[in-house]
């Protein structure tokens, strides 16, 4: 495709010098050529005359993959991928109808009807056929219903993708919609209901729903529950619904494998895709805005929060002048002086987050959120609305200087470009596939990245909508509005009153009208002197791929998976530690071809210094780098804890406004501060050096070089910190019950120095700024860094870099011991601990959580797990969520907590109480006994075959390398081999060993907890009571004969000095 509105500017960006391969010389011949060209990468093929013209997809710079799109004779659009790296292939096809083609009489149809498609078809009736066969073959599959759109996709490995392929276009052809599974399934969409309608995420998607014009599909319940799916009628219902929504010229397909383009196009031309009936359907128009704008509304939240939404013209013919982001770019912007700083300094808000909330043809809507600490007020959603409108005004007056304008839009050009073409891995399979319904094939991938049209009206447009408050609705969120029968409209937000009270969505709200005096407020002109961003001076200029060729010739001996077997970690260090220091020299004539084979051969990092680790990455063909740096503290106070995650925001904050460009331009930084300090980065290897120490300048306030924090510490930040580390505490209990269970309470039983989350909330109010900055300091004092590089820096590059981080320590101690972790032993021991649950009233959850220890790894054990993974969990959902209709999440997962190996059963629902569950989960265990009893030498044959695909199965990115590396060094076991080795121990397993593996761990020996967490309206509704003493009772009197209360127990612990990989 020839791109002709590409600024001249933007292009020069992609002068890429590489000189150090082959493969990498064509890179640039190829990258140059384009440029002369002024083209991206990708153009059309023009063909023969008379011949079809052949379209190739603008593609990412370095992307490998190979793309071909084809259309069916029914119209069905096909991307093809081809994909030489990966054994795993994925798919998903698209459908343009989604809940909006519903009929109003059975509202969630389409969701039900998404979840119908899995059940089976009339070629493959058996229910769950398509979840056996993809976990034959280590794979999984999920769907989304969204307005105007459905979408499904599944991966595999490739010995089972052509029956994977016709069982999934089946779906599409003869599905099956039988009384009973209709019936059965309805249950899982209930669940699935009951989970979501008590989140403080879907309470704003549900308001919107309710602030809908009611003639407008956009107001209909889209979910579905038992109330609206077991009416009579909904099985016809389903059938008609498909027929008139589902066809294939509304539908396109992606499909990604290393099989090449000519035979995946053969198998999808002569496949059962091409049968797919095209009914020939136009794709419905829904014309029109749907949300009554120029409103206020209130609702009970669990959180202090305010929402600014517009309502604005739709922008899908604007793709390539994208307004909305040059807009969005100043909104977002964290410069002194922006938006967020100014809102910040006047202490209104702790966060802000813009989105686009939804969009269609006809509008688009851009929603910002804002959390609030305690203390705010509710007027204060006015003063936000008036100091947003100003600010908006001032980047109007800005952006009337057409050559400002130009001078920004080129800015955002330029990293739009460089983002897509060093785009970090593939699209996710799902996402092309919706693209490809959306957009113009040769855009599929681009689309929604490229910045490369230069229109001031349209840009001019979307400020002006922006500035118009009949486009704006203002929702706020507070923990203390109620149902009242007095009025809430006077003085709507000083007062608490709610007078509509929803049952569908379990949301009590009140809404009006903004009246003149309202708007008069919101466009009230302010004195305030809001600064523009500064040029960013973090777009990499520089995009080159390092050579060791290029740096003195030298490089780093190979270590081999085999040497490091019966190594302890002293040992393996020793190794790394030898080969990051005796270099090998090469030739000129010998060079290039000795570094191919280096970067081919090489799979792990070598130490360059003590505790720093460095690897030369170039496999991705980006010019960036990964960083990591872990600081292990000694044992802390829970004071100190408290501190140092105040700090943790503190610091955040400070590292957002001081990098506000390089995170604008493609860096990313991770700061999580527990029981030690851990950084991530991520960026362009041009400047990496430079957003290092920053990120040290910041989270080091020690530092003798360090200017930038106690210019910071007044009491506005501080305190905004102290609030965010409370609101995050208070989100923690606003999860879904099953979550709550696995990260807050199986976490504080089976790790009991961990400190619990309503100690450290009640120690924020005691901590002051100084306290904070002595507690910093003195768990500073005794430390020990570890540190990774990996990516496009060679070794001399990896030194100089890694002395500037080494100043992010002020003190390390030679003689640091790590403390050692206790993990509860639950040997001999069924365990059960059972909690109601009263945040959120009403809840009608319960959750189930069995976690079934292990016991230390060994190399056998970890290759036993990898293979039971897939069929085990698959079983378990086939079992507990398809057969029994426990609930909508039913989950298995072999899980190490600290150095301790063992499984999680996780099922969360309404059906059943969590102690009736934990009884389900032990009948689903004896079955699956009996399945590995009866299991054939051939099934055993595939499921060990997917598991070694899956383990060899390469990675996707830089930073996903960087994490596998990084995982091995911050856990300090430093087994990077263990997947090597776990493949060659797979082969040699036998059925006995699973089976015996089973028994010791789920059958003969118990070594089991039970968390199980009863939502309040669970309780109230089953057990009939809200008195603790009575709720005790129960526990005590329902438990199973071989149960023990765990507050009832004789604990015992390990202790671990490290931890271990996840399976």
């Amino acid at each position: 495709m020839h791109i002709t509105k590409v600024i001249g500017a933007v292009l020069l960006i992609l002068l890429i010098q590489t000189t150090i391969a082959k493969e990498r010389k064509n890179l640039l011949q190829k990258n140059k050529s384009l440029i002369e060209k002024n083209q991206l990468v990708g153009q059309s093929k023009g063909g023969k005359k008379g011949q079809e013209q052949e379209i190739e997809i603008i593609k990412p710079l370095v992307d490998h993959r190979q793309y071909k799109y084809i259309e069916l004779p029914n119209k069905l659009k096909v991307l093809l991928i081809h994909d030489p790296e990966s054994q795993i292939a994925s798919v998903s096809l698209d459908v343009g109808a989604g809940s909006w083609n519903e009929p109003n009489e059975y509202p969630g149809l389409a969701h039900f009807c998404e979840h119908m498609l899995f059940i089976g078809s009339e070629k493959y009736p058996q229910i769950g056929y398509f979840d056996d066969l993809l976990a034959s073959g280590g794979g999984y599959s999920n769907a989304y219903t969204e307005a105007t759109n459905t979408n499904y996709y599944f991966e595999v490995t490739k010995g089972i993708l052509l029956q994977a392929l016709d069982s999934f276009a089946h779906f599409f052809i003869d599905p099956l919609f039988s009384e009973e599974a209709v019936s059965k399934e309805v249950n899982a969409v209930n669940s699935e209901y009951e989970i979501d309608v008590n989140s403080e995420d879907w309470k704003i998607v549900n308001l919107f729903s309710l602030i809908a014009k009611k003639d407008h599909p956009a107001s209909r319940f889209s979910i579905g529950n038992n109330q609206v799916l077991q009416k009579q009628g909904v099985v016809e219902a389903l059938k008609k619904f498909f027929k008139e929504n589902y066809s294939s010229n509304l539908m396109a397909l992606a499909l990604q494998s290393n099989m090449p383009l000519s035979q995946m196009e053969k198998i999808i031309t002569k496949g059962a895709f091409k049968d797919i009936e095209n009914k020939k359907l136009k794709p419905k128009q829904f014309k029109g805005k749907p949300f009554q704008m120029g409103t206020l509304t209130k609702y009970k939240s669990e959180k202090k929060v305010i929402f600014i939404n517009w309502q604005l013209s739709g922008r899908l013919e604007y793709q390539h002048a994208k307004p909305l982001e040059i807009i969005d770019f100043f909104i977002n912007s964290e410069h002194k002086g922006g938006l967020k700083d100014q809102l910040t300094t006047y202490n209104l808000i702790i966060s802000q987050e813009s989105s686009i909330f939804i969009e269609e043809k006809d509008f688009t809507n851009l929603i910002v959120e804002y959390s609030l600490a305690d203390f705010s007020d509710r007027n204060d959603a006015i003063k936000i609305a008036n100091i947003f409108y100003n600010y908006l005004e001032t980047v109007k007056d800005w952006l009337k200087n057409k050559d400002y304008l130009q001078e920004v839009f080129k800015e955002q050009s330029q990293i739009s470009l460089i983002n897509f073409q060093y785009m970090e891995g593939p699209q996710e399979i799902s996402n092309i596939a919706k693209n490809l319904n959306k957009n113009k094939p040769e855009e599929v991938l681009s689309a929604n990245f490229v910045i490369d049209e230069f229109d001031p009206n349209v840009i001019h447009k979307y400020t002006d909508e922006l500035l118009n408050v009949k486009n704006m609705a203002i929702i706020i969120g507070d923990t203390n509005f109620q149902i009242s029968d007095s009025d809430p409209n006077k003085d709507f937000f000083n007062n608490n009153n709610l007078n509509i009270k929803n049952d569908l969505y379990r949301i009590d709200y009140a809404q009006q009208q903004m009246n003149k005096d309202v708007i008069k407020k919101i466009e009230e002109k302010l004195q305030i002197q809001f600064t523009k961003p500064q040029k960013n001076e973090f777009i990499p200029q520089q995009l080159n791929i390092v050579s060791l060729c290029d740096q003195g010739k030298q490089f780093p001996q190979i270590v081999r998976g085999d040497q490091l077997q019966s190594c302890n970690v002293s040992q393996r260090l020793n190794y790394f530690l030898s080969a990051g220091q005796n270099l090998t020299q090469y030739q000129d004539e010998f060079c290039f071809q000795q570094e191919e084979e280096y970067l081919k051969t090489n799979q792990y990092p070598v130490l360059i210094q003590e505790n720093t680790w460095w690897k030369i990455e170039t496999r991705f063909k980006t010019p960036t780098v990964f960083g990591a740096i872990q600081i292990d503290l000694s044992d802390i106070t829970l004071q100190q804890f408290t501190s140092i995650r105040i700090f943790n925001f503190y610091a955040d904050h400070l590292i957002k406004q001081e990098l506000n460009q390089a995170l604008s331009s493609g860096f990313n930084f991770e700061l999580d501060i527990h029981k030690s300090f851990d950084i991530k980065i991520y960026g362009f290897s041009e400047k990496v050096k430079n957003f290092f120490k920053k990120i040290c300048d910041c989270v080091n306030p020690f530092r003798e070089r360090n200017k930038v924090f106690l210019q910071l510490n007044d009491n506005i930040e501080f305190e905004q910190a102290k609030h965010g580390l409370l609101n995050q505490i208070q989100e923690v209990y606003q999860l879904k019950l099953f979550e709550q269970a696995l990260s807050v309470y199986l976490k504080q039983i089976m790790l009991p120095q961990t400190f619990e989350l309503n100690s450290v909330k009640d120690q924020v109010s005691l901590i002051t700024f100084d306290m904070m900055i002595k507690d910093l300091q003195n768990v500073l004092k005794n430390t020990q860094k570890s540190s990774l590089l990996i990516g496009n820096l060679d070794i001399d590059n990896a030194k100089d870099i890694s002395n500037e981080l080494n100043d992010c320590v002020t003190q390390q101690n030679k003689e640091f011991q790590k403390p050692k972790e206790k993990v509860l032993n639950l040997k001999g021991y069924n365990l059960i601990y059972a909690q109601n649950v009263k945040y959120d009233k009403g809840d009608l959850n319960g959750a189930t959580v069995n976690y079934y220890q292990i016991g230390e790894r060994t190399a056998k054990n970890y290759a036993i797990m990898n293979v039971l993974q897939s069929a085990m969990s698959n079983k378990a959902y086939s079992y507990l969520r398809t057969d029994l209709q426990l609930g909508y999440v039913a989950v298995m997962k072999f899980r190490p907590i600290s150095c301790i190996d063992g499984a999680l059963v996780v099922v969360q629902g309404s059906q059943e109480t969590p102690q009736s569950v934990d009884g389900r989960i032990e009948e689903f265990l004896t079955l699956f006994d009996h399945y590995l009893q009866q299991l054939e030498k051939k099934e055993f044959n595939e499921l060990k075959q997917s598991t070694i695909v899956i383990l060899r199965e390469r990675t996707k990115s830089l930073t996903e390398e960087g994490e596998k590396i990084w995982s091995y060094i911050s856990q300090g076991d430093l087994q990077f081999e263990e997947r090597h080795q776990a493949l060659k121990n797979i082969k040699n397993l036998k059925i006995k060993d699973l089976q015996e593996f089973y028994q010791d761990v789920f059958i003969k020996i118990k070594a089991k907890l039970s968390v199980q967490l009863y939502g309040d309206g669970m309780v109230q509704e089953h057990l009939k009571t809200t008195d603790d003493a009575e709720f005790d009772k129960f526990v005590n009197d329902s438990k199973f004969k071989d149960q023990v209360l765990l507050k009832d127990a004789q604990l015992q612990y390990y202790e671990c000095s490290n931890d271990i990989s996840d399976i």
